[in-house]
């Protein structure tokens, strides 16, 4: 019952998706996939209450199957089998999805075109030397030149390049690479607490692969904090199996080749050594958290609170499973990052006004969360007092 609701729930945020496609853009001059689009459009942009309403209603519904897939995990009631089974239906489904809320994946596809098409340098040509590419019609930040680092400009090279020069090919061949960077986080968060937390490791597994904003921003609208947090993962996993400390920090500074931000754990990675208890490293992931906690106020206090930002910090928590106080910390500040689309769904636009009441949302949903973790923690000690 479970994987046949949760699928219709996938399809039909998948379907969603496309009321908020830009309206200079077209995927397709089938008259059916024409037919269906003009009414989603009329949805996204002319009936903006209706499209919140949707919006939550969907959000709510991907939260309930997420804390129910947790229950039943706690319960023993799925199986290994049964989570990996509706990761790829989750991965299937949402490889579909158009992108929502952010150009960012138009942002990628369109700084590697300027290597295969244009045979130029990303880092010194912006989208704006490009006029008469039809492609800066409907993207964002066109004036921008390449702001990350030269690992994401490599990794992207192949799937635009195989995309021979169509939007939409393009378009699937990086939501293909943005769903193998998932399934790899996932697949290594699940390693990494099979040595460290074996008890908890499907838990923890699925406290990232059914997070509602892991799977947005990882899939539906993805972007490449995924991959830096892929090559993090693939670090600590080295250091977690007592392997060699080298092909750990190589991989941290792939994931710092990204997007910078996890250059900042190179001290502990360079200088750390291999422990023999589970529990140290634990500890150490424990540390990497906190400090990664930095960037991402240093990114928030430069732009806004993106809900995207806090991907690698769901990754790192979902490994410190047992410490749930930090897990439902991280789920509340993301969602709250996440809930400040709302007013933008409703009204169409970044006004002051606008803001504000975005401002409003994140600050109350933290606060709501704070609350959430005292009455947890008051419980749990009632309970411990009960016991004893």
């Amino acid at each position: 019952m479970v994987y046949v609701f949760y699928a219709i729930v996938l399809f039909l945020t998948t379907i969603y998706s496309y009321s908020q496609i830009d309206l200079n853009l077209t995927l397709s001059s089938n008259q059916l996939y024409q037919n269906i689009q003009h009414q989603l459009i009329l949805l996204g942009y002319y009936n903006r209450p209706l499209s919140m309403v949707i919006l939550v209603v969907l959000l709510f519904f991907l939260y309930l199957i997420y804390l129910s897939i947790l229950l039943l995990i706690r319960k023993n009631q799925l199986s290994k089998q049964n989570i990996f089974h509706l990761v790829f239906l989750t991965s299937l489904i949402l490889f579909f999805s158009y992108t929502i809320f952010s150009h960012d994946l138009f942002n990628y596809m369109f700084d590697a075109r300027i290597v295969t098409i244009y045979h130029q340098n990303p880092y010194i040509h912006s989208a704006l030397d490009f006029p008469s590419d039809l492609w800066t019609r409907f993207m964002h930040w066109t004036h921008r030149t390449y702001p990350y680092g030269p690992i994401w400009l490599l990794i992207t090279l192949p799937f635009s390049f195989l995309g021979f020069g169509k939007f939409v090919l393009t378009l699937f061949n990086f939501k293909f690479l943005f769903t193998l960077f998932h399934l790899g986080n996932v697949y290594f968060i699940y390693k990494i607490l099979t040595k460290l937390n074996p008890k908890l490791s499907l838990l923890g597994t699925a406290l990232y692969a059914f997070n509602p904003v892991v799977l947005i921003e990882s899939l539906v609208s993805p972007h490449n904090e995924v991959a830096m947090l892929f090559f993090l993962l693939l670090g600590i996993y080295f250091i977690s199996s007592g392997k060699n400390s080298a092909m750990s920090i190589l991989n941290l500074l792939l994931s710092a080749g990204i997007k910078f931000a996890t250059i900042i754990l190179l001290p502990l990675f360079l200088f750390i050594k291999i422990a023999d208890k589970p529990d140290k490293y634990m500890h150490r992931i424990l540390l990497f958290l906190l400090i990664m906690v930095l960037p991402v106020i240093l990114e928030i206090i430069y732009r806004e609170p993106y809900s995207w930002y806090f991907i690698p910090l769901i990754g790192m928590g979902a490994l410190l499973v047992k410490y749930s106080r930090i897990n439902i910390l991280i789920s509340g500040i993301s969602l709250a990052a996440f809930l400040r689309y709302l007013p933008f769904i409703y009204t169409g636009d970044y006004s002051r006004p606008v803001r504000n009441v975005q401002d409003l949302i994140f600050i109350s949903t933290i606060s709501i969360t704070i609350l959430i973790i005292f009455i947890y923690s008051f419980t749990q000690k009632m309970i411990n007092k009960k016991i004893k």
